[in-house]
């Protein structure tokens, strides 16, 4: 698995049945969407960076 996708499934396993994640391409535009749902706000805000920014490297 790589590195984006061990931040993926930490997420999920943080967020166990209180949220979700998902990361999808955009069909209209060439972009990566980071979306996750839960209920700590600042929490949720951070881990969506920390992925985002793991993405970044790898397509860069």
């Amino acid at each position: 698995m790589n590195n984006y996708g061990r931040k993926i499934k930490e997420i999920q396993d943080n967020l166990k049945d209180n949220g979700r994640v998902l990361v999808r391409a955009s069909g209209t535009e060439p972009i990566i969407r980071v979306m996750i749902e839960g209920e700590n706000q600042s929490n949720i805000e951070k881990q969506a960076q920390e992925l985002a920014d793991l993405i970044k490297i790898k397509l860069n």
